[in-house]
């Protein structure tokens, strides 16, 4: 830092204040506009969003055993964390670079122009910014964010976060509504130009506003004040099939901009499925049956992969791959059981969202569904929370059956049989009415329902309820946790390490970031 300081004072040495003026004007580039179009800044936004959630959710879907490395011990299996590395450290990026900045250059450009509709976008992805990132890390920057006299920060606790979410979602709702009043208009030419999740879907926008607040309502469950009545408004006012899904397009021209999940980009390649989703899907854990049918779940052939004998099977833990010569659990399907080549025959050319055109999905109506079946649940409403929980599962088959893809290569378009899904919605693994439903049976389905692409909110839900084994039946706590950890399980994630442990350090230590267990520490959304 100080040979870049002197080395400015040595030039105001060399030039007249007039020169200076002329030619070290540090706030213009000769070079590159100074403001930039919102419309520009919105698709590379939208892409970071996708960006931070792919990446982190490598990790975090070992945390909640989503899927596992094929190698035993390894320390994210064990719940653990990579020291001195920015590993699961992108949606810190994402909340900070990604969006940060960015969307204050956006509003830069649009407030000043009426472009309401840009303005209300900035401050929803902001709110899902926050919202997503309070959930991982807990304490953030939030009152002195985006503030470039600063160069070190201090954090706020969730409480903050959480308030600066729904705060955010207010204003967003309030400038979109405040766009269609100006112009009438639902679908926006102008908004379209740049925007990649909803093609300047307004009422899409709106209802994607209303599922962050959902969420928001429903992760403060544990709380005294929480409100199964706002999370009721709030998912009703959202999502109502999965045509309104928020999720980012992804071209698949070539690696650069294939969905994450796809085998252009080969991410997924060290990720072996757990031996949880494999029996959700085989239908042991609903039926309580030692014995594996693979008839009962038509999503089981979308989702995952069979061994050559026949046989689906998962990753224990810290157990190491079962099975490890055979390539039995390796996802996706695709590539699996000696396939080597990108398919094109039905049904393997709309496997799920393993293709690289798949768009990167953020938020599902199915997963809204079941914020609204668990709030009325614990409100005491079955009657409710049942039809709020078949309409989340249908959603979820729905959603494997029609891949949010773009246009499909080839085959038929519904991937499961509508025969199938019939058969599943009367069978043994779904419940047939409001007085035998259970919280393991909303979570559970659920957790299907936010295979590969939803970790992040699947561990949020593991995290809710401590864990709980009565209510996620087949998660295992890992038999060997992180040294650090002292026998307590993983509950936050530490802040980006370059950005926050190397320059920020008297802040994290003023709430305990640097205990070698800090990731052990509940989070204010899970406390009482």
């Amino acid at each position: 830092m100080k040979s870049f300081k002197y080395s400015i004072l040595t030039m105001l040495v060399l030039f007249s204040a007039s020169s200076c003026k002329k030619y070290i004007d540090v706030n213009t580039n000769p070079n590159a506009p100074v403001t930039a179009d919102a419309s520009a800044l919105l698709p590379p936004i939208q892409a970071g969003m996708a960006r931070g959630v792919w990446y982190d959710s490598r990790y975090i879907g070992q945390y909640a055993q989503v899927w596992g490395s094929a190698t035993a011990n390894n320390i994210w299996d064990e719940e653990g964390y990579s020291p001195a590395s920015d590993s699961n450290g992108e949606m810190w990026r994402t909340v900070y670079f990604s969006l940060g900045q960015n969307i204050t250059l956006l509003w830069q450009d649009a407030i000043p122009k009426k472009k309401w509709d840009y303005v209300a976008v900035g401050y929803a992805l902001r709110a899902w910014g926050w919202q997503t990132g309070g959930d991982l890390y807990d304490h953030m920057i939030v009152k002195e964010a985006f503030d470039p006299t600063r160069l070190t920060f201090d954090y706020d606790d969730g409480s903050v976060v959480y308030a600066e979410v729904v705060k955010d979602c207010q204003l967003a709702l309030n400038y979109m509504n405040l766009a269609i009043k100006t112009d009438n208009l639902i679908v926006s030419p102008t908004l379209a130009k740049g925007d990649y999740m909803y093609y300047g879907d307004r009422s899409k926008w709106i209802k994607f506003i209303y599922a962050i607040l959902a969420q928001n309502a429903l992760h403060q469950s544990n709380k005294a004040t929480f409100n199964a009545d706002n999370v009721k408004k709030y998912a009703d006012s959202s999502f109502v099939s999965n045509a309104d899904n928020a999720s980012v397009e992804c071209k698949g021209s070539q690696s650069g901009d294939s969905n994450f999940w796809g085998p252009s980009r080969g991410n997924i390649g060290p990720y072996k499925q757990s031996d949880f989703i494999v029996r959700l899907l085989d239908g042991r854990i609903f039926t309580g049956s030692a014995t594996q049918d693979t008839t009962l779940d038509p999503r089981i052939k979308q989702l995952i992969s069979q061994s050559k004998d026949k046989v689906y099977r998962g990753v224990i833990g810290t157990n190491g791959d079962p099975n490890a010569t055979d390539a039995n659990t390796l996802i996706p399907f695709l590539f699996g059981n000696g396939v080597t080549t990108y398919p094109t025959t039905a049904p393997y050319a709309q496997r799920y969202i393993y293709n690289d055109n798949s768009r990167g999905v953020l938020m599902t109506y199915g997963e809204v569904q079941f914020f609204k079946a668990e709030a009325l649940y614990k409100k005491g409403d079955q009657a409710g929370a049942y039809a709020a929980y078949i309409n989340g599962v249908n959603a979820s088959l729905d959603f494997v059956s029609n891949p949010p893809q773009a246009t499909a290569l080839t085959g038929t378009k519904q991937a499961i049989s509508t025969a199938a899904i019939s058969a599943y919605m009367s069978g043994p693994c779904v419940k047939q009415s409001a007085a035998t439903l259970t919280i393991a049976d909303i979570m559970q389905q659920k957790f299907i329902s936010l295979f590969v692409w939803g970790s992040l909110e699947a561990w949020a839900d593991e995290r809710r309820y401590n864990y709980d084994t009565n209510i996620f039946q087949g998660f295992s706590k890992p038999g060997t946790l992180y040294p650090d950890n002292g026998g307590k399980q993983v509950y936050v994630v530490r802040p980006r390490y370059n950005s926050e442990y190397i320059w920020n350090v008297p802040a994290l230590k003023s709430f305990g970031a640097l205990d070698p267990d800090y990731h052990t520490k509940k989070p204010w959304f899970i406390l009482p």
